[in-house]
């Protein structure tokens, strides 16, 4: 059976069904008025953990729920980011440092990165060797931070040791091969809507009403999936892609196309001087007696 983007097979709509339906009865089976209230509450729900627990779920429970505004920003609106999971990372960043100083701090990063990435490529490092580099860099960086901070007895350069390393050399990796493919224009952009929904996600997790709903209905995290998959399968209407800027022709796509051109041109000189070359028939019989053969 051939599915269209539209259409889903009946196994798939019963289990998109079931996505929705099996959470919708626990969380009416937790009602007070609901005879397994009790036992629902206390098996199927998380607000009894320790509150060191409970600060450690936070970050897990908000995953889902930012998988979902990242897939509405770029499937419904269109908007481009820089990749589907990197708002959620810089989102959890921005819960441990605070939404301004991680903001400045990621931006500082990108620019460090992308600023050394030219001497990389230079050298020819291979991708194993340039993420390595990249990573080592950005510990660097944060060491330096934390040392000034501690010089300066400031705070809130010290709490940028809470900044995963992972998320800012994903982010500025990311940043700088959309610079290196698309241009300056399409990388900021990507680069800023991938910020804005980080901090729509950290603004989202800071919400102490969603905390709780979280913690007492953890069931809510299927319905979640169910709402990514039928938003990238029913709502893709990409509304205001328009306002992406057009990508532009990079550099490195330039000399690629450059150095194919002039191997081409070289291949049909080369096959120009073996056709105007006299001695190369004589010579291809020698090789090939069954060519002689052939044009006898």
């Amino acid at each position: 059976m051939t599915l269209t983007k539209e259409s889903l097979s009946e196994k798939h709509k019963l289990a998109l069904r079931l996505l929705f339906i099996i959470p919708l009865l626990v969380i009416v089976g937790k009602l007070p008025l609901a005879p397994t209230a009790q036992w629902f509450t206390r098996f199927l729900s998380l607000t009894d953990v320790s509150q060191s627990m409970q600060s450690r779920l936070e970050y897990v429970l908000f995953v889902p729920l930012g998988a979902v505004l990242v897939v509405l920003f770029r499937l419904t609106l269109g908007i481009r980011v820089l990749g589907p999971f990197r708002s959620i990372l810089l989102a959890v960043a921005f819960q441990r440092t605070g939404i301004p100083l991680g903001l400045i701090f990621l931006a500082m990063v990108i620019a460090l990165i992308v600023s050394a990435r030219p001497m990389l490529r230079d050298i020819r490092l291979p991708y194993f060797g340039r993420v390595s580099v990249t990573l080592s860099e950005v510990a660097v960086i944060i060491a330096i931070t934390l040392v000034v901070g501690e010089w300066l007895g400031t705070d809130a350069l010290v709490r940028v040791a809470y900044f995963p390393i992972f998320a800012l050399c994903l982010t500025a990796d990311g940043f700088a091969k959309t610079l290196s493919r698309e241009g300056l224009r399409s990388a900021l952009w990507r680069g800023a809507m991938t910020a804005l929904v980080a901090v729509l996600i950290a603004f989202l997790s800071r919400n102490q009403a969603a905390k709780e709903t979280l913690l007492r209905y953890p069931e809510l995290l299927f319905v979640q999936i169910g709402c990514i998959v039928v938003i990238a399968k029913f709502f893709d209407f990409r509304l205001l892609s328009m306002l992406n800027p057009p990508v532009g022709k990079s550099r490195s796509r330039r000399q690629e196309n450059a150095s194919d051109s002039g191997i081409e041109l070289k291949r049909a000189a080369e096959n120009s001087e073996k056709a105007d070359d006299p001695c190369l028939p004589g010579l291809e019989v020698w090789v090939n007696p069954a060519v002689g053969s052939t044009n006898r």
